[in-house]
């Protein structure tokens, strides 16, 4: 009987041949070759240093937007899966010694697949919640969002859209479509501090306004505030950075001076006999020397001071705090006819005349801040300036004309005085320097082409756009996020380091409930140990798993508290990827077949 011949083995050279006719295997081969893993890794490394570029100097925005979550990176991490898969394919029919290399390049095709789950299903975002209140199903994420109304149908659409990162301007403005509509929305600025600036307008059914602008050279700043009185002649109050409160009233209240005087007739031989018009004591001490030559001032802490009374007699004296003048002396001091004079020129009964300044003791309660508070008048605008209830100083002031606030060297000036008026709010971005909230400038384009006016649109604004008889609401801000269950807050606790104020830990108890069964369970999120939903070990070995970690909290509301969540679908191919990484290499360095 013949007997089988077995099949030849060919040689790598000739399988390279014969492959090299199959176009497949051209594709393959190119894909898999060395010169396009070196062409992708150096682009990825220059990509990965910019980023880091532009995250040291401008914002993480910045890099993930135009790098690590940019499309174009995205297709780049693609085919550099696909040159390590092909590189793996050319060395079919795997060996032994293969073994290592095919499990490393497979491990890293693993990690970037759950890098790219992650960052395209995963999300990062925060919840903030209290105690007692309803839970909440939704999350804010860091996405910056428009929320278009439909004015045809009234549906609402969410496009993203960040304004930090497109950074439009007019000569590269951005086009925005609005979903089932011919309209179209032009974004031709962007601003990463947007203020709201309130102005007067004249208006006949208004009432009393006034335009304040607050000055210091010494800081560089200037600040515009309008003042309009209400409906029901109430009035309109401004805080002044939390140091000081401004006011516009209808009239001027009635103030004590926040000085005291008083007038002291001080004698040798007898106590003194003091006045004072409001009743209130300066506590200052004088006395004089037997001889008359010497004026000793005393404060009320026991602090004194020898004065030789000749040389200060019509002089002002600062003493601390207070101030004194000595108005008159008199060496044999008498009464006649109702009126002090001396009947000899010999220090018999010596006495002096002295009148003393000394400012109130202001309540330690927070009412102490300098106010200012303004009137219309006919003349122009009243104002006076108190402290603790009592009156500085006060005046007429013109439009156009400083004064000065005694508030470091703030001065204010009436820029403008409208007898019926009303507050306008618009957003502007605010100087180098100031707070704001993000933003963009946005105008409508109707079907026919007609453009209308423009709007700065801010973080958490909500405006509506017109152009000609097209309209639309636009909202923007942050994405708020459904998730699949509820979370409230149980309780939220602060243990302090023994014997001081500072925390030791912050310690949330919430309380997760699906919607779908109805199952509640509790979670403890503390400092290094978050809570999770729906935890176990299969949601959290799969990365289906929301994570919630402590990120703030308000000392002032114990029953309020912040936490950031953590959604990553991808972190299963992440682990797994990492791992076969660190096993591929072990075999290729340190399990090598032996050499026959």
């Amino acid at each position: 009987m013949p007997t089988a011949t077995a099949t030849p083995k060919k040689s790598p050279r000739a399988l390279a041949a014969e492959r090299c006719r199959s176009l497949t295997w051209r594709v393959i081969y190119f894909l898999g070759s060395l010169k396009l893993a070196l062409l992708l890794l150096a682009t990825i490394a220059l990509a990965c240093a910019v980023a880091t570029f532009c995250e040291s100097s401008f914002d993480s925005k910045i890099a993930r937007a135009y790098i690590y979550k940019a499309p174009w990176f995205t297709v780049w991490l693609g085919v550099l899966c696909a040159n390590l898969l092909c590189v793996t394919i050319t060395r079919w029919p795997w060996q032994r010694k293969h073994l290592g290399f095919v499990i490393t390049h497979y491990g890293i095709i693993t990690l970037l697949i759950g890098a790219v789950i992650g960052s395209k299903l995963g999300f990062e975002g925060n919840v903030t919640l209290h105690k007692g209140e309803a839970p909440l199903d939704r999350v804010v994420t860091s996405r910056s969002v428009i929320q278009v109304e439909n004015p045809t149908n009234g549906t609402l659409s969410l496009l993203p859209f960040d304004s930090e990162t497109i950074r439009p301007s007019e000569r590269w403005p951005k086009e925005v479509s609005v979903p089932d509509s011919r309209l179209k929305i032009l974004v031709d600025g962007a601003s990463a501090q947007l203020s709201t600036i309130e102005s007067l307008a004249a208006d006949p059914k208004g009432s009393p306004g006034i335009a304040v602008e607050f000055t210091t050279r010494m800081m560089g700043q200037h600040l515009s505030l309008p003042f309009l009185l209400d409906a029901n002649g109430g009035k309109s109050s401004r805080d002044f950075f939390g140091l000081a409160q401004a006011s516009f009233l209808p009239a001027l209240p009635k103030r004590e001076p926040i000085g005291i005087e008083e007038t002291q007739i001080v004698f040798t031989k007898f106590a003194p006999v003091i006045e004072s018009r409001s009743g209130f004591k300066t506590g200052i001490t004088l006395s004089l020397s037997p001889d008359g030559r010497t004026l000793t001032a005393q404060l009320a802490d026991g602090r004194s001071q020898d004065y030789v009374r000749a040389d200060i007699q019509g002089k002002p004296q600062q003493l601390g705090p207070a101030s004194f003048t000595l108005i008159d002396y008199w060496p044999d001091f008498v009464i006649e006819n109702g009126k002090p004079r001396s009947a000899s020129m010999f220090p018999k009964n010596p006495a002096v005349l002295v009148r003393v300044n000394a400012p109130r003791t202001l309540p330690k309660t927070g009412t102490d801040k300098p106010l200012l508070e303004m009137a219309p008048t006919a003349n122009g605008v009243a104002y006076q300036l108190s402290r603790g209830g009592y009156s500085i100083s006060s005046g007429t002031a013109k439009i156009g004309e400083p004064f000065a606030l005694g508030w470091a060297d703030w001065t204010a000036t009436v820029a403008d005085s409208i007898p019926q008026a009303k507050l306008v709010s618009e957003r502007q971005p605010a100087p180098d320097g100031q707070p704001g909230a993000p933003g963009f400038r946005a105008r409508l384009i109707a079907p026919d082409g007609t453009k209308g006016p423009t709007h700065w649109i801010g973080s958490g604004d909500v405006q509506t756009l017109t152009a000609g008889d097209a309209w639309l609401r636009l909202g923007y801000g942050l994405e708020l996020l459904k998730v699949p269950f509820t979370i409230g807050l149980k309780s939220f606790e602060v243990p302090r380091v023994e014997g001081t104020e500072t925390p030791s830990n912050f310690i949330a108890t919430v309380e997760f409930q699906d919607p779908k069964t109805g199952a509640k369970t509790e979670g403890i999120a503390q400092m290094n140990h978050p809570a999770s939903w729906p935890g176990g070990a299969f949601a959290i070995t799969t990365g289906l798993n929301y994570k919630f970690s402590q990120a703030e909290w308000n000392p002032e509301d114990l029953d309020q508290t912040t936490l950031q969540v953590l959604y990553d679908p991808g972190w299963l191919f992440k682990w797994v990827g990492s791992l076969a990484i660190c096993v591929g290499i072990f075999i290729m360095f340190y399990l090598r077949p032996k050499k026959s």
